[in-house]
């Protein structure tokens, strides 16, 4: 544990200070990270022998393995023409080396390693909490996006923070036999797993479902008592049963069969509707571009709302759709008379960009269902997908394996990844816009269209080489963190990212050396 007697600076005490920041900084603070960085390295030059540490680190496959990530990133400025952005991506990884490189001399005890553990998820709590102040108006700003409320990181990777938070906390609950200790990782978890609801962490509450699953059937496997064996396996068939049901109950809602309105000519007014009978576009059963009076719904509109009608909502959609949309899903005609009647709480809701009447009272988890529902539907019709993550990732993976198949061997280089990307969007005449036009956001295709096949042959032994050699897979907590990696790197590039590279390199590195002290008894 941290000794409080001189020298406060000691190297072990700055190590475990490094860890600590960096542990608070991946929920809280950007700059605590690359301090935690900086505490580690002086406690490694503070603590000597750099010599035999030197020799040590380099002549280890271990430790060659941690950072050959880094190196394959090294590698790539072989095959590259842009070595500004090279020259920023290296930059980024860098934690890549520099913590597996400082912690691979140092050791910790299980307790400090509990007490790092406990900081982190303090960081990851405090974090929570200030999201659901905000949420609640606390100070003052209007959030449309639920996205929005991860306040300090992206929320996909605070989500994948939270997931580490959960299964830790898991970890230790059984892991002692203090009652009020129990009791508190309880809270913990029990909260942290509402949060995600709350604020509709979608890709966290995936990951944290997916690797559940994964969990229960890697340790089924270990389990030779018949009644324990069929309770774990029961367990993910049920909840993957229920999470059908849901779907099936969420794709029932929206493609409700309710009569269509009949087409009419003119309003009450006498104005024209326009009916554009070719387009299958639905909102609860009705056609969305039938039966409507654009002109009359522009001034009427203009009576019940401060945003104006051929502007973008608050959550950057056009209004006009916004509203058309929402008209539609009350089976109503889209006319002067059909926005007079809106509620104050429905104005506030289109105003908010909610596009369909039922997503006012939905859950935030049959809210993403019924959003990814929406996109498929909107898409097989023809329509503008910009903006929607889950259609954008398609024609994201589409883009990267056409860049691979186009350089299979060593890929397109560490520095024009991007540019490559931007090229083939151009080639294929993509429809997604400039500020839309992104990597694959999927780690395993975005290496292979940057290094190639030789790229995710090493990235492969990057991975998988620690956890067989160090035979770590046998703890829990690192399998559980393992496992949160490789899924979120499925819909992710999680290390291609300040949070993402650092939450990885620390835990992967801090987990995969001490999984042995990890099992002692506290």
């Amino acid at each position: 544990m941290i000794s409080f007697k001189k020298p406060y600076f000691s190297s072990h005490n700055l190590y475990l200070f490094g860890a600590f920041s960096l542990c608070v900084g991946l929920s809280l603070s950007k700059p605590l990270l690359g301090l935690g960085q900086l505490l580690m390295i002086t406690g490694w030059i503070v603590d000597g022998n750099l010599k035999s540490k030197l020799k040590t680190f380099f002549t280890s496959p271990l430790a060659i393995a941690l950072v050959a990530f880094f190196g394959l990133t090294l590698i790539g400025l072989i095959n590259t023409t842009d070595y500004v952005y090279a020259l920023k991506d290296i930059k980024r990884k860098l934690p890549l080396f520099i913590l597996p490189f400082v912690l691979f001399s140092k050791r910790f005890t299980a307790k400090e390693l509990k007490l790092i553990f406990i900081i982190y998820v303090g960081g990851v709590l405090a974090s929570s909490f200030w999201s659901i102040f905000v949420k609640l108006g606390g100070l003052g700003i209007q959030i449309t996006d639920y996205r929005d409320l991860s306040r300090f990181n992206s929320h996909i990777r605070f989500g994948l923070e939270i997931c580490l938070a959960i299964f830790g906390g898991g970890y230790y609950f059984f892991n002692t036999q203090n009652i009020k200790e129990k009791i508190a990782w309880v809270i913990t978890i029990v909260w942290l797993c509402l949060f995600m609801v709350l604020i509709s962490l979608f890709t966290g509450i995936i990951v944290l479902f997916v690797v559940t699953v994964l969990l229960l059937l890697f340790y089924s496997l270990q389990i030779k008592t018949l009644s324990l064996k069929i309770i774990l396996y029961a367990f993910p068939i049920i909840t993957i049963f229920f999470g059908a049901y849901k779907f099936e109950k969420s794709y029932t809602s929206f493609y409700e069969n309710n009569t269509p309105l009949v087409e009419l000519t003119h309003t009450i007014n006498g104005d024209l509707y326009f009916n554009k009978l070719e387009a299958s576009n639905k909102e609860n059963g009705f056609y969305t571009w039938r039966n409507n009076c654009f002109r009359e719904m522009y001034w009427a509109w203009g009576k019940k709302s401060k945003l104006p009608f051929h502007e973008n909502d608050l959550k950057g959609q056009k209004l006009k759709i916004t509203l058309t949309r929402f008209l539609t899903s009350k089976g109503e005609y889209k006319d002067s008379l059909s926005v007079y009647n809106l509620t104050k709480e429905e104005i506030k809701a289109i105003e908010n960009g909610v596009a369909n009447y039922k997503l006012m009272n939905m859950s935030s988890i049959d809210k993403r269902l019924f959003d990814i529902i929406w996109e498929y539907d909107n898409a097989k019709n023809g329509g503008d997908y910009n903006g929607h993550s889950l259609l954008m990732r398609l024609e994201y993976w589409k883009t990267g394996l056409q860049l691979f198949m186009s350089n299979k061997l060593l890929g397109v280089g560490t520095g024009d990844i991007q540019n490559a990307f931007d090229q083939q969007y151009e080639i294929n005449n993509s429809i997604l816009k400039p500020q839309f036009r992104l990597r694959a956001h999927n780690q395993y295709i975005t290496i292979l269209a940057t290094f190639g096949l030789v790229g995710i042959a090493l990235f492969s032994w990057f991975l998988l080489y620690p956890i067989i050699k160090t035979s770590s897979y046998q703890s829990f907590l690192y399998t559980a963190f393992f496992l949160i990696i490789v899924v979120s790197m499925l819909t992710e590039d999680t290390l291609d990212t300040q949070i993402g590279i650092t939450f990885f390199a620390f835990f992967n590195t801090l987990l995969v050396l001490n999984h042995k002290e990890l099992e002692e008894k506290l």
